[in-house]
């Protein structure tokens, strides 16, 4: 074929296809089941671009520029305008003192930090960086509640089982309940017989405050008993308290601190969750729940099973990080109110189990999806952070925009490029959880800092 023919003929297709991008219905045709779209001449046209042109190493050096002052002028800027800012209740930048003196004083009153939220969690990703850096300021070891069976492993903890034990999900990872008798860490493995336990310190080096466990607990309920193994020795398990219903807490302290520890249960018992912590300071519990929107708390679980957990332990934070497994769903009015709604009801339960306790929401990161055959932040995203931040501001507890704080519409693309997040445009990986840790960390050791020089304290020195 002559050059000048070819020619025409690609130029007389793009004219052919330039006449159905102009004719094509913008929102496409359905024929039977099957939708077709065709991208108009705009969308063709139109080059792409990011709301952010930093990339995430940029962005964050940015940030930690920010969030490094002692400025009261560049302290209150900040509040009112920086994307990696917490949303306060009312702007009250007070609402965290309690915990800060909470954490002043947990050498003397230990203290917990619950961190719920979706898989963006599993391995302890970002909960171990965050339990490090408050527990090389503010003392405390171990690796916090982790539950009997676990089921998917971590980065800071190693453990297994004697033999399979029936375990119980709130969330979509497993066999569920009709009672709703899943405890503190939405799970529940159920014991009739006996079973060793065995949980070691795994060699990763970005934690080394996790590694070391001086007191351990089983939270359970039921008829049984228990013992600890570690250093070579043998002590009982008891409930301090003398708790012989409802939830308990079978509990040994060790003279020496240990790596490996394993827990002999015998008995017809439900076993909720087993603690590895120090004898003072902060403990962080890292609670990952795959497929998790957070709306199990009030409308799944048994309170019963919830309630003997604040009683017996200071928490002094909830972290409730949750909002991306709803997203791609809520399409509608309806379903944005529906979920709206449910996660009110969550904050309210926790509210009323514990009113001292302080209440962080952190918003879903961006996410990307397929639109008109290239990858862009999903349409709900957005209206969804805007609802879960009025649902914050209508119950009264802090937020913070982790989609803004990474850099906004279109930012996990960076994220993926620089491999600080997964090929399902969705999930971080643990690098890029690292960088999220980082960013929440440096946010929250700036309102500390400034909480102290408001109050005439000098703030403990975090590495």
């Amino acid at each position: 074929m002559k050059a000048r023919k070819i020619v025409i003929f690609i130029f007389g297709t793009l004219a052919a296809l330039a006449v159905v991008c102009a004719i094509f219905p913008k929102d496409g045709i359905t024929i039977g089941n099957v939708h077709f779209e065709f991208p108009t001449l705009d969308e063709i046209l139109t080059v792409e671009t990011h709301v952010n042109t930093a990339t995430p190493d940029e962005l964050l050096a940015q940030q930690l520029k920010a969030t490094s002052t002692t400025d009261d002028v560049e302290f209150k800027k900040f509040t009112e305008s920086n994307p990696a800012r917490f949303h306060m209740p009312a702007g009250d930048i007070t609402y965290f003192d309690d915990l800060f003196e909470a954490m002043e004083n947990s050498s003397a009153e230990p203290m917990r930090v619950l961190h719920y939220g979706d898989s963006q969690l599993e391995e302890d990703r970002i909960s171990s960086e965050l339990r490090e850096r408050l527990q090389t300021a503010f003392g405390g070891t171990g690796v916090g509640m982790v539950p009997a069976i676990q089921a998917v492993g971590a980065m800071t903890v190693a453990q297994w089982a004697s033999r399979k034990l029936p375990t119980y999900f709130s969330y979509p990872m497993g066999p569920q309940l009709r009672n709703g008798r899943y405890g503190i860490m939405s799970q529940v493995a159920h014991l009739k017989g006996s079973v060793q336990l065995t949980y070691r310190a795994t060699s990763f080096e970005g934690a080394p405050h996790s590694k070391t466990y001086s007191k351990v607990t089983m939270v359970c309920s039921g008829n049984g008993k228990a013992t600890l193994s570690a250093n070579g020795t043998t002590v009982p398990m008891t409930d301090p308290a003398g708790t012989t219903t409802g939830v308990k807490f079978l509990s040994a302290t060790l003279s020496t601190p240990a790596r490996k520890v394993s827990i002999s249960a015998s008995g017809d018992m439900e076993i909720f969750a087993v603690m590895l912590d120090g004898n003072n300071g902060i403990s962080v519990d890292n609670v990952p729940m795959r497929g998790s929107s957070g709306t199990v708390f009030a409308h799944v679980t048994d309170r019963k099973t919830l309630e003997p957990f604040f009683k017996r332990n200071k928490v002094g934070l909830i972290i409730l990080q949750y909002g991306g497994n709803s997203v791609p769903y809520l399409k509608t009015e309806k379903r944005m109110r529906e979920y709206k709604e449910s996660l009110i009801a969550q904050i309210k339960l926790f509210k009323a189990i514990s009113p001292e306790t302080k209440i962080l929401f952190i918003g879903p990161a961006d996410m990307s999806t397929n639109v008109k055959g290239k990858k862009e932040t999903y349409p709900q995203l957005e209206p969804t952070i805007h609802m879960i931040q009025e649902v914050c501001n209508e119950t009264g507890i802090a937020f913070w925009n982790l989609y803004e704080a990474m850099g906004g519409h279109n930012s996990m693309i960076e994220w993926v490029k620089a491999g600080l997040a997964g090929k399902d445009y969705v999930h971080f990986s643990r690098d890029g959880a690292s960088k999220v840790a980082d960013m929440l960390f440096n946010t929250c050791l700036m309102y500390y800092r400034f909480y102290c020089k408001r109050v005439g304290k000098t703030p403990k020195d975090f590495q």
